[in-house]
């Protein structure tokens, strides 16, 4: 792996489960079988121009691979189809930017099905969406975004599509006296011809201290929860949850009591104090339109050395170390409307230093009766594997799942994949070398 740029599973394609290797404009498939033994590796031909990845969509029975390249002072987006043996299926022109002659920062966003994309890209203050449909290979919309003022802060990754082909897209509202001023929805659904805009603001008393968006593609509406915070924007004082459809919206409203501040504090502290270090990491929906928000405390310390230390140009300075925390998680569920179902902490421990996390964090599992957490108990070479099974209604088992003695492993669980309802893949990086490792659970 010392000379990739990155790499991605893809998932099962038919009978093979494949991964997709970027070593640097020189792009391959990987195809392995059920006992995860390579079967092949295969180059991507894309031309001989040079081409940009924009994104991977997986379907069952083929992957489409969205790329980009220039050609006569022109941009051209483009999207190919190939079964799980890498032959072509399909070509699709998806869209061509005159007079383009440097390369966009694309973002991608798949809807739950894997039918709809939406494709976004920045261009002098102004967000151009591209929407396109997969199974039958046509664009869906083209819509233009004009911001006023420069903000280089302003966050576009947070844009979401449905299984129907519109796209939601949340922003942070900017700052003004130190103290944001909602957040920003913009959003159209298929075949509109305007985007439509509308602020959120939580109360006069209130802003926003983080969010995560998930579209509810049952319930046919945006979910938009995190963190609410008072004047003091270091501590969080509760949870917020929006349900939201262009022109109708419900916002509530759910402080954190004493019992929940002392579960995390591990002592009685009061309610003006509230948290401060954790973020809302995910959002698991249900099907009556209810979710368990997932909050995620986590921390980043940076020491500086007083020692001369060698980088990499092989000339020494003062250097550092980073230390990263990731600890407890805060599951708070809700009912449709808002109101609170059920509250719970599961405790964990990760500490690591310079490795940016990527060990850190867990893998949500999700099975139509429980949540399941994955993570690593301690973050080392060997190590044991830890999870929680959490039920519907907040009933939580604490579990040791295996441990990874004399395997060579060193998981990444935040980058895990589930594929049924019962297993789920995991990467592992460990001396520069990847492996995959399929974990199956018995009912």
């Amino acid at each position: 792996m010392r000379s990739e740029y990155a790499y991605s599973l893809l998932g099962w394609v038919d009978k093979d489960l494949l991964l997709f290797r970027d070593k640097g404009h020189e792009y391959f498939i990987q195809a392995f079988d059920e006992d995860l033994h390579v079967k092949w590796e295969r180059e991507i031909d894309l031309g001989d121009r040079k081409s940009d990845i924009i994104g991977i969509v997986v379907q069952p029975d083929r992957f489409h691979l969205l790329y980009g390249f220039h050609f006569k002072g022109d941009y051209y987006i483009y999207d190919r189809s190939y079964a799980h043996d890498l032959s072509l299926i399909d070509t699709f022109v998806v869209a061509k930017l005159e007079s383009t002659y440097l390369t966009p920062m694309f973002r991608m966003s798949e809807s739950e099905d894997e039918s709809k994309i939406v494709l976004s890209y920045e261009l002098n203050n102004t967000l151009h969406i591209i929407g396109c449909d997969l199974n039958n290979l046509e664009v869906t919309m083209m819509h233009d975004i004009k911001f006023t003022g420069g903000n280089p802060s302003r966050d576009y990754s947070n844009i979401l599509a449905s299984n129907e082909g519109g796209f939601y897209l949340a922003i942070a509202g900017d700052k003004v006296s130190q103290k944001r001023q909602g957040l920003d929805l913009y959003s159209a659904l298929p075949g509109a011809e305007e985007v439509v805009h509308e602020n959120l603001v939580l109360g006069d008393n209130y802003q926003a201290y983080d969010f995560y968006p998930e579209y509810d593609n049952v319930n046919n509406h945006l979910v938009l929860t995190g963190l609410y915070s008072d004047r003091n924007v270091t501590r969080a004082q509760g949870f917020y949850f929006v349900t939201y459809e262009p022109g109708n919206y419900k916002i509530s409203l759910l402080p954190f009591d004493e019992s929940l501040l002392a579960d995390v504090n591990g002592k009685e502290v009061s309610q003006s104090k509230g948290l401060s270090d954790f973020n809302v990491r995910q959002v698991a929906l249900q099907q009556n339109g209810g979710a368990v928000i997932i909050a995620e405390m986590n921390r980043e310390f940076s020491r500086r050395s007083s020692l001369p230390m060698q980088n990499n140009s092989s000339s020494f300075g003062h250097g550092g170390w980073v230390d990263y925390y990731y600890e407890d998680l805060i599951l708070f569920a809700v009912h449709r409307d808002g109101s609170e179902h059920w509250k719970d902490v599961l405790r964990k421990r990760q500490y690591s230093q310079d490795d940016d996390a990527i060990y850190s964090s867990f893998f949500l599992f999700k099975t139509p009766t429980r949540l399941r957490f994955l993570f690593n108990d301690e973050i080392k070479q060997e190590n044991t594997v830890g999870g929680y099974e959490v039920s519907g209604t907040g009933d939580v088992e604490r579990k040791t799942i295996f441990n990874t003695d004399y395997q060579k492993l060193k998981l990444r669980f935040k980058d895990g994949m589930q594929l049924a309802y019962n297993e789920c893949i995991v990467p592992s990086e460990r001396n520069g070398r990847l492996s995959l490792v399929r974990i199956i659970f018995e009912d």
